[in-house]
């Protein structure tokens, strides 16, 4: 029967810092995206005569609403009459 040689010190020692390091590289990853993912004029919901409306941000409404066309033609309480 063959003997089995033990593995080398550095591959060892390599095979259980790779996943470390990789992480490590990862969080690094996440802190920079969050870090430059910033917005100067944040959002904030503001009550007006027609109801509550959203203004500043870095998106438009327009951008993040899903409704297409008329708005009253989605709108519960419009149709009610």
């Amino acid at each position: 029967m063959g003997t089995i040689s033990p593995p080398d010190a550095r591959v060892t020692r390599l095979a259980r810092a790779l996943p470390l390091l990789l992480a490590a590289l990862l969080a690094l990853a996440a802190v920079g995206t969050v870090g430059s993912a910033g917005c100067d004029d944040p959002a904030r919901y503001v009550s007006t005569p027609d109801g509550i409306s959203l203004e500043g941000g870095c998106l438009k409404p327009s951008q993040i609403d899903p409704l297409v066309g008329d708005p009253s033609e989605h709108d519960a309480w419009s149709r009610r009459g």
